[in-house]
Protein backbone atom coordinates (compact mmCIF):
# COMPACT_ATOMS: atom_id res chain seq x y z
CA UNK A 1 0.00 0.00 0.00
CA UNK A 2 1.44 3.34 -1.04
CA UNK A 3 0.07 6.61 0.40
CA UNK A 4 -0.14 9.63 -1.85
CA UNK A 5 1.13 13.08 -0.89
CA UNK A 6 -1.83 15.28 0.09
CA UNK A 7 -2.43 18.40 -2.00
CA UNK A 8 -5.30 20.85 -1.32
CA UNK A 9 -8.23 20.76 -3.73
CA UNK A 10 -10.03 23.91 -4.79
CA UNK A 11 -13.54 22.76 -3.87
CA UNK A 12 -16.11 24.46 -1.67
CA UNK A 13 -17.26 21.29 0.11
CA UNK A 14 -15.19 21.17 3.34
CA UNK A 15 -15.27 17.53 4.49
CA UNK A 16 -12.33 15.28 3.61
CA UNK A 17 -13.06 11.84 2.18
CA UNK A 18 -10.98 8.70 2.52
CA UNK A 19 -9.78 7.38 -0.82
CA UNK A 20 -8.51 3.99 -1.86
CA UNK A 21 -6.87 2.97 -5.10
CA UNK A 22 -8.57 -0.20 -6.35
CA UNK A 23 -6.35 -2.39 -8.50
CA UNK A 24 -5.41 -6.08 -8.40
CA UNK A 25 -3.00 -5.12 -5.60
CA UNK A 26 -5.45 -2.66 -3.97
CA UNK A 27 -3.40 0.36 -2.85
CA UNK A 28 -4.88 2.70 -0.25
CA UNK A 29 -4.38 6.43 -0.96
CA UNK A 30 -5.48 9.72 0.54
CA UNK A 31 -8.57 11.52 -0.73
CA UNK A 32 -7.01 14.96 -0.78
CA UNK A 33 -4.31 13.82 -3.19
CA UNK A 34 -6.71 12.09 -5.57
CA UNK A 35 -9.29 14.87 -5.61
CA UNK A 36 -6.55 17.46 -6.04
CA UNK A 37 -5.15 15.55 -8.99
CA UNK A 38 -8.62 15.19 -10.45
CA UNK A 39 -9.24 18.92 -9.94
CA UNK A 40 -6.64 19.54 -12.63
CA UNK A 41 -9.41 18.56 -15.03
CA UNK A 42 -11.54 21.46 -13.83
CA UNK A 43 -8.58 23.82 -14.23
CA UNK A 44 -8.09 22.77 -17.84
CA UNK A 45 -5.04 20.61 -17.18
CA UNK A 46 -4.16 17.15 -18.52
CA UNK A 47 -7.10 14.78 -19.03
CA UNK A 48 -7.39 11.28 -17.62
CA UNK A 49 -9.75 10.30 -20.45
CA UNK A 50 -7.12 8.52 -22.49
CA UNK A 51 -6.30 6.23 -19.58
CA UNK A 52 -9.98 5.77 -18.58
CA UNK A 53 -9.40 6.53 -14.94
CA UNK A 54 -12.67 6.48 -13.02
CA UNK A 55 -13.28 8.23 -9.70
CA UNK A 56 -16.02 6.55 -7.65
CA UNK A 57 -17.53 8.14 -4.55
CA UNK A 58 -18.95 5.45 -2.28
CA UNK A 59 -20.78 5.23 1.03
CA UNK A 60 -18.21 4.21 3.64
CA UNK A 61 -20.40 1.30 4.80
CA UNK A 62 -19.57 -0.37 1.47
CA UNK A 63 -15.81 -0.04 1.88
CA UNK A 64 -14.71 -3.69 1.85
CA UNK A 65 -17.09 -5.02 -0.82
CA UNK A 66 -16.62 -2.02 -3.12
CA UNK A 67 -12.84 -2.37 -3.00
CA UNK A 68 -13.22 -6.07 -3.82
CA UNK A 69 -15.69 -5.32 -6.62
CA UNK A 70 -13.42 -2.64 -8.08
CA UNK A 71 -10.45 -5.00 -8.04
CA UNK A 72 -12.45 -7.71 -9.82
CA UNK A 73 -13.67 -5.17 -12.39
CA UNK A 74 -10.12 -4.07 -13.19
CA UNK A 75 -9.03 -7.63 -13.90
CA UNK A 76 -11.03 -7.71 -17.12
CA UNK A 77 -11.57 -4.01 -17.91
CA UNK A 78 -8.96 -1.49 -19.12
CA UNK A 79 -10.30 1.28 -16.86
CA UNK A 80 -8.51 2.13 -13.62
CA UNK A 81 -10.64 2.88 -10.56
CA UNK A 82 -10.05 5.13 -7.58
CA UNK A 83 -12.63 4.98 -4.80
CA UNK A 84 -13.29 7.72 -2.26
CA UNK A 85 -15.30 6.84 0.84
CA UNK A 86 -17.42 8.94 3.17
CA UNK A 87 -20.98 9.73 4.18
CA UNK A 88 -23.24 9.67 1.12
CA UNK A 89 -24.48 13.15 1.97
CA UNK A 90 -20.92 14.49 2.04
CA UNK A 91 -20.06 12.91 -1.32
CA UNK A 92 -23.26 14.38 -2.78
CA UNK A 93 -22.21 17.80 -1.47
CA UNK A 94 -18.83 17.33 -3.14
CA UNK A 95 -20.57 16.56 -6.43
CA UNK A 96 -22.77 19.65 -6.12
CA UNK A 97 -19.64 21.71 -5.43
CA UNK A 98 -18.01 20.47 -8.62
CA UNK A 99 -15.72 17.69 -7.42
CA UNK A 100 -14.87 15.51 -10.46
CA UNK A 101 -16.50 12.32 -9.20
CA UNK A 102 -17.67 10.10 -12.06
CA UNK A 103 -19.97 7.68 -10.24
CA UNK A 104 -21.72 7.79 -6.86
CA UNK A 105 -22.75 4.82 -4.72
CA UNK A 106 -25.12 6.15 -2.07
CA UNK A 107 -26.55 4.44 1.01
CA UNK A 108 -29.77 6.39 0.50
CA UNK A 109 -31.76 6.53 -2.73
CA UNK A 110 -33.24 9.86 -1.61
CA UNK A 111 -29.80 11.45 -2.02
CA UNK A 112 -29.60 10.11 -5.56
CA UNK A 113 -33.14 11.35 -6.24
CA UNK A 114 -32.17 14.84 -5.08
CA UNK A 115 -29.09 14.93 -7.32
CA UNK A 116 -31.21 13.65 -10.20
CA UNK A 117 -33.78 16.39 -9.64
CA UNK A 118 -30.94 18.94 -9.68
CA UNK A 119 -29.81 17.51 -13.04
CA UNK A 120 -26.46 16.42 -11.60
CA UNK A 121 -26.79 12.83 -12.85
CA UNK A 122 -26.78 11.23 -16.29
CA UNK A 123 -30.35 10.41 -17.38
CA UNK A 124 -31.04 6.71 -16.98
CA UNK A 125 -27.59 6.09 -15.50
CA UNK A 126 -28.51 4.61 -12.13
CA UNK A 127 -29.14 1.23 -10.55
CA UNK A 128 -30.11 -0.17 -7.15
CA UNK A 129 -27.27 -2.42 -6.01
CA UNK A 130 -27.84 -3.51 -2.39
CA UNK A 131 -29.97 -3.45 0.75
CA UNK A 132 -29.02 -3.34 4.42
CA UNK A 133 -30.64 -3.42 7.87
CA UNK A 134 -30.09 -1.90 11.32
CA UNK A 135 -28.90 -3.40 14.60
CA UNK A 136 -28.21 -1.93 18.04
CA UNK A 137 -24.71 -2.46 19.41
CA UNK A 138 -23.30 -2.10 22.90
CA UNK A 139 -19.77 -1.45 24.09
CA UNK A 140 -18.10 -4.69 25.16
CA UNK A 141 -16.82 -3.22 28.45
CA UNK A 142 -20.24 -2.04 29.60
CA UNK A 143 -22.44 -4.53 31.35
CA UNK A 144 -25.62 -3.27 29.75
CA UNK A 145 -28.79 -5.33 29.62
CA UNK A 146 -30.01 -4.25 26.19
CA UNK A 147 -32.50 -6.68 24.73
CA UNK A 148 -35.26 -4.44 23.33
CA UNK A 149 -35.62 -0.82 22.16
CA UNK A 150 -37.00 0.46 25.48
CA UNK A 151 -33.82 -0.69 27.23
CA UNK A 152 -32.05 2.25 25.60
CA UNK A 153 -33.88 4.41 28.15
CA UNK A 154 -32.05 2.78 31.05
CA UNK A 155 -30.08 5.39 33.03
CA UNK A 156 -26.80 3.51 32.54
CA UNK A 157 -27.07 4.09 28.78
CA UNK A 158 -25.70 7.62 28.81
CA UNK A 159 -24.32 8.02 25.29
CA UNK A 160 -25.78 6.66 22.07
CA UNK A 161 -23.84 7.14 18.83
CA UNK A 162 -25.99 8.20 15.87
CA UNK A 163 -25.05 10.49 12.95
CA UNK A 164 -27.02 13.59 12.05
CA UNK A 165 -30.24 13.21 10.06
CA UNK A 166 -28.53 14.27 6.81
CA UNK A 167 -26.36 11.14 6.91
CA UNK A 168 -28.26 8.03 5.70
CA UNK A 169 -27.63 5.88 8.77
CA UNK A 170 -28.58 8.86 10.93
CA UNK A 171 -31.87 9.32 9.10
CA UNK A 172 -32.70 5.61 9.23
CA UNK A 173 -31.86 5.36 12.95
CA UNK A 174 -33.69 8.52 13.97
CA UNK A 175 -36.80 7.63 11.99
CA UNK A 176 -36.87 4.20 13.64
CA UNK A 177 -36.48 5.74 17.09
CA UNK A 178 -39.24 8.21 16.26
CA UNK A 179 -41.63 5.46 15.18
CA UNK A 180 -40.91 3.67 18.46
CA UNK A 181 -41.68 6.88 20.38
CA UNK A 182 -38.13 7.04 21.78
CA UNK A 183 -36.39 9.79 19.84
CA UNK A 184 -37.46 12.74 21.99
CA UNK A 185 -36.52 10.97 25.22
CA UNK A 186 -33.16 9.80 23.88
CA UNK A 187 -32.19 13.02 22.10
CA UNK A 188 -30.10 14.38 25.04
CA UNK A 189 -28.06 11.17 25.05
CA UNK A 190 -27.31 11.07 21.32
CA UNK A 191 -23.75 11.95 20.35
CA UNK A 192 -23.53 12.83 16.65
CA UNK A 193 -20.99 10.99 14.51
CA UNK A 194 -19.66 11.69 11.03
CA UNK A 195 -20.84 8.57 9.21
CA UNK A 196 -21.59 4.85 9.60
CA UNK A 197 -18.04 3.72 10.37
CA UNK A 198 -17.47 6.58 12.80
CA UNK A 199 -20.59 5.40 14.61
CA UNK A 200 -19.18 1.89 14.85
CA UNK A 201 -15.83 3.25 16.06
CA UNK A 202 -17.55 5.27 18.80
CA UNK A 203 -19.11 2.21 20.40
CA UNK A 204 -16.06 0.04 19.69
CA UNK A 205 -13.72 2.46 21.47
CA UNK A 206 -16.03 3.21 24.38
CA UNK A 207 -16.88 6.78 23.39
CA UNK A 208 -20.50 5.63 23.34
CA UNK A 209 -22.34 3.06 25.41
CA UNK A 210 -24.53 2.02 22.49
CA UNK A 211 -24.95 2.75 18.81
CA UNK A 212 -27.35 2.10 15.98
CA UNK A 213 -25.38 0.73 13.03
CA UNK A 214 -25.78 -1.23 9.83
CA UNK A 215 -25.79 -4.99 10.30
CA UNK A 216 -22.93 -5.22 7.79
CA UNK A 217 -20.79 -2.82 9.84
CA UNK A 218 -21.43 -4.93 12.94
CA UNK A 219 -19.59 -7.74 11.17
CA UNK A 220 -16.35 -5.74 11.18
CA UNK A 221 -16.59 -4.51 14.79
CA UNK A 222 -13.42 -4.94 16.84
CA UNK A 223 -15.03 -5.56 20.20
CA UNK A 224 -18.54 -4.12 20.41
CA UNK A 225 -21.34 -6.65 20.48
CA UNK A 226 -24.75 -6.74 18.84
CA UNK A 227 -27.22 -6.11 21.66
CA UNK A 228 -30.32 -6.83 19.60
CA UNK A 229 -31.54 -6.78 16.03
CA UNK A 230 -34.34 -4.48 15.02
CA UNK A 231 -37.37 -6.63 14.11
CA UNK A 232 -37.93 -7.07 10.35
CA UNK A 233 -41.33 -5.35 10.52
CA UNK A 234 -39.67 -2.23 11.97
CA UNK A 235 -36.68 -2.10 9.65
CA UNK A 236 -36.44 1.00 7.47
CA UNK A 237 -36.10 0.47 3.74
CA UNK A 238 -32.34 0.80 3.25
CA UNK A 239 -31.42 0.76 -0.42
CA UNK A 240 -28.04 1.54 -1.96
CA UNK A 241 -28.10 3.14 -5.40
CA UNK A 242 -25.29 3.80 -7.87
CA UNK A 243 -25.51 6.64 -10.38
CA UNK A 244 -23.34 8.22 -13.06
CA UNK A 245 -22.59 11.89 -12.47
CA UNK A 246 -23.61 14.30 -15.24
CA UNK A 247 -20.75 15.70 -17.29
CA UNK A 248 -18.32 12.90 -16.52
CA UNK A 249 -15.50 12.54 -19.02
CA UNK A 250 -15.44 8.83 -18.34
CA UNK A 251 -18.98 8.00 -19.45
CA UNK A 252 -18.15 4.72 -21.19
CA UNK A 253 -16.12 3.39 -18.25
CA UNK A 254 -18.75 4.59 -15.78
CA UNK A 255 -21.49 2.74 -17.67
CA UNK A 256 -19.43 -0.45 -17.73
CA UNK A 257 -18.76 -0.23 -14.00
CA UNK A 258 -22.42 0.50 -13.28
CA UNK A 259 -23.42 -2.67 -15.16
CA UNK A 260 -20.77 -4.59 -13.23
CA UNK A 261 -22.07 -3.26 -9.89
CA UNK A 262 -25.55 -4.52 -10.74
CA UNK A 263 -24.29 -7.86 -12.04
CA UNK A 264 -23.77 -11.32 -10.53
CA UNK A 265 -20.08 -11.03 -9.61
CA UNK A 266 -20.66 -7.87 -7.57
CA UNK A 267 -23.81 -9.45 -6.15
CA UNK A 268 -21.83 -12.39 -4.79
CA UNK A 269 -19.29 -10.07 -3.16
CA UNK A 270 -22.03 -7.98 -1.57
CA UNK A 271 -23.84 -11.06 -0.25
CA UNK A 272 -20.61 -12.35 1.26
CA UNK A 273 -20.30 -9.02 3.11
CA UNK A 274 -23.79 -9.40 4.57
CA UNK A 275 -25.79 -7.22 2.18
CA UNK A 276 -28.85 -8.39 0.30
CA UNK A 277 -29.04 -7.59 -3.39
CA UNK A 278 -31.88 -7.00 -5.83
CA UNK A 279 -33.24 -10.03 -7.63
CA UNK A 280 -31.75 -8.70 -10.86
CA UNK A 281 -28.28 -9.78 -9.65
CA UNK A 282 -28.42 -13.61 -9.79
CA UNK A 283 -25.74 -15.78 -8.29
CA UNK A 284 -22.63 -16.18 -10.39
CA UNK A 285 -21.26 -19.63 -11.12
CA UNK A 286 -18.04 -20.40 -9.22
CA UNK A 287 -15.10 -18.97 -11.10
CA UNK A 288 -17.32 -17.28 -13.67
CA UNK A 289 -16.05 -14.12 -15.33
CA UNK A 290 -18.24 -11.16 -16.09
CA UNK A 291 -17.55 -8.78 -18.96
Amino acid sequence: MRPRTPVPIRCSAPPTLTTSRASPTTRVARAAALLAAAAVLLAGGPSFAAAERLLVGSAVSLREPVLAIAARFEVSDPAELDVTFGASSVIAAQIRAGAPIDLLISADEAIVDALDAAERLEPGGRARVAHNRLVVMANADRELALRRPEDLLRPEVRRIAVPEHAVPIGRYAREWLSRRGLLAQLAPRIIPTEHARATLAAVDLGHADAAIVYATDARVARSARVAFEIPPAEQPRIAYAAAIVAGTRQGAAARRFLRFLAGPVAGEILRAAGFSVPAAAPSAAPGAAQP
